[in-house]
């Protein structure tokens, strides 16, 4: 009886333990975040469970033996599939470790499977443990990675890396099948004055509208990326036809008639610019027909935006000068490799000296012209030198202008071209103010030239800068008219002192009766409202006797002196002393 008792005791005693056992295995399970099915071969073919099974199944599961349904209602379908082959047979295989990713029913979650079987010296299986860890929050990120690697974060479409690899496959395609692969770049014109306007919000909602409208004229064979904030990208392979560079150009285009509609209820349309490079012929490497069509894209915005153009070789040449120029006016900018010449002006009634145009050159390290204005003045427009360019004009002008007054108190007027970048600077105003104080000259010395293009942009914003330069002094000129949009019916709203009439209406004047007769009528109006007339460009006699005989007042031009250097111009006009 006593060992009866102690036996009953001793079972007792290892079952209380083998419990506690037990429930510590669960709390490490449970703590762990992990799922753990045991299966002891020993035993028969029992399984134990531990951790937050209930968690992953949605229900408490007891321990008791396993069947081959029994995690069936717990996984989708398709991944029930490889769970079962993967995993459930693993021992009848002789495979030691196995693992695989599954999905369960419950909340949908994504649980990696790892499984491990011990086998005795007879190579009979002993033990199976599968350990089931939760991804799911790995598996999104690591999809959200896959998709930023793809994909572009706003809209959608390709990114620029996996575009070129898709471009890259096509051009190894079209070796293979000898035929082609049209690149188009586009370009929405002016969206940083669109995005300006708008704010970065609505700005970003546009230009996820555009793509939107891209990706419906994708079809066959045809690939779309975003490259930039507002640039695109389109790959067709063996274009022809509607299906081509310039049928998708011309299907967007027609596309744009219908303004976007934003959240803010405001409308907005635009135009675009695009470059064609086809492979092979405008590079031999995806990489290198990217390039060239951004270079095209670079060339058709020159040309004045909404339009398209296509590759051509020179424009590789042109643009490799541009960027050269481009760093070598940095490094002139910075060592200031500048001079001024001037140009003289005379009044034409009485053939006085009324003073000079100042005009910039490029100097090299031997002190000689590297280079004039209508080769660098365009660039530093576009990367935003001429600012510096422009500030450095206006300080060596009015510091050479002082210097005259001082040494010969002749009355004198010089003449400085601002362009319309310096004048939308909200400092602009206080940068001449500081150079006028700095060297004592008196503004009614000093002209400033500004293009017609300027009160295109902003005309409200242009006409009260102006209305300030005039206030401390400064005359106005309005330069190159006839150029670009001249309107004789706005002149008399703008605050100028001076009308430049361009060369190009003196070279015809004397030939073209049309021209002629416009240019009387020009200086005539001019004259009635009490502005001054310069004539830029005159180069003969017949044009200077015709400017005088129509009472214009001041000619500029080659038949009265080239622009000179400083101590050539000191020597003109010490001759109008004598």
């Amino acid at each position: 009886m006593t060992d009866t008792k102690y036996q009953i005791d001793l079972l007792s005693a290892l079952n209380e333990k083998l419990t506690a056992n037990q429930r510590v295995f669960d709390m490490i399970a449970r703590n762990s975040g992990n799922l753990y099915m045991y299966f002891d071969y020993r035993d028969g073919k029992d399984i134990k469970l531990f951790g937050p099974w209930d968690e992953f199944t949605g229900s408490k599961l007891e321990n008791r033996p396993f069947d081959g349904s029994y995690m069936k209602g717990m996984i989708f379908d398709e991944d029930w599939i490889k769970f079962r082959d993967t995993f459930l047979n693993m021992q009848d295989r002789k495979e030691k470790k196995a693992t695989a990713e599954i999905r369960t029913t419950y909340k949908k979650n994504w649980f990696r499977c790892d499984g491990t079987v011990t086998y005795d010296d007879k190579g009979r299986p002993v033990e199976k443990l599968l350990t089931f860890c939760d991804i799911t929050r790995l598996k999104a990120q690591h999809e959200e990675l896959m998709y930023l690697a793809y994909y572009d974060s706003l809209t959608g479409i390709f990114n620029r890396n996996h575009f070129v690899s898709q471009l890259r496959n096509m051009c190894e395609e079209a070796d293979k099948q000898k035929t082609t692969v049209e690149l188009l770049f586009i370009d929405i014109d002016d969206f940083k004055k669109i995005n300006d306007s708008l704010g970065l919000l609505l700005g970003d909602e546009l230009v996820q509208s555009f793509a939107a409208r891209l990706s419906e004229h994708i079809a066959d064979n045809v690939i779309i990326g975003r490259f930039g904030s507002d640039v695109f990208s389109v790959a067709i392979f063996d274009p022809m036809g509607n299906r081509s560079a310039r049928g998708f150009y011309e299907a967007v285009c027609e596309d744009l008639k219908k303004p976007f509609l934003l959240t803010n209820k405001k409308e907005v349309s635009f135009t675009i610019s695009a470059g064609v490079a086809s492979y092979p012929e405008a590079g031999r490497t995806a990489f290198e027909l990217v390039k060239n069509a951004e270079i095209v894209l670079f060339k058709a915005k020159d040309k004045g935006k909404d339009t398209i153009q296509y590759f051509e070789l020179d424009m590789v040449d042109s643009f490799i000068r541009s960027v050269s120029t481009e760093q070598r006016l940095k490094e002139a900018i910075e060592n200031e490799d500048f001079e001024l010449y001037f140009q003289p002006q005379f009044s034409i009634k009485d053939n006085r000296l009324r003073g000079a145009e100042a005009l910039i050159r490029w100097i090299n390290e031997n002190g000689e012209v590297a280079m004039y204005p209508t080769d660098f003045i365009n660039i530093a427009e576009k990367n935003g030198a001429i600012i510096a360019i422009g500030n450095w004009v206006i300080k060596e002008a009015m510091r050479i202008v002082s210097e005259w007054v001082d040494t010969y108190d002749f009355p004198f007027v010089l003449s400085i071209n601002i362009s319309a970048i310096q004048l939308t600077k909200e400092n602009f105003v206080d940068t001449l103010r500081h150079a006028l104080n700095l060297y004592g000259v008196r503004a009614e010395c000093i002209e400033l030239e500004l293009t017609e293009s300027i009160f295109l942009e902003d005309r409200d914003m242009a006409v009260k800068k102006i209305n300030m330069l005039r206030k401390l002094g400064f005359r106005v000129s309005l330069d190159d008219f006839g150029t670009g949009f001249s309107s004789l019916s706005y002149l008399k709203d703008l605050p100028i002192d001076t009308l430049k009439i361009d060369k190009s209406f003196i070279d015809t004047a004397i030939k073209d009766k049309a021209t002629n007769i416009i240019t009387e009528s020009v200086v005539d109006m001019v004259n009635k409202l009490g502005l001054e007339t310069i004539a830029e460009g005159v180069e003969d006699k017949n044009q200077y006797d015709f400017l005088k005989k129509i009472h214009c007042d001041i000619v500029q031009g080659f038949l009265m002196g080239k622009p000179m250097s400083r101590a050539d111009f000191e020597k003109l006009f010490i001759g109008q002393l004598t």
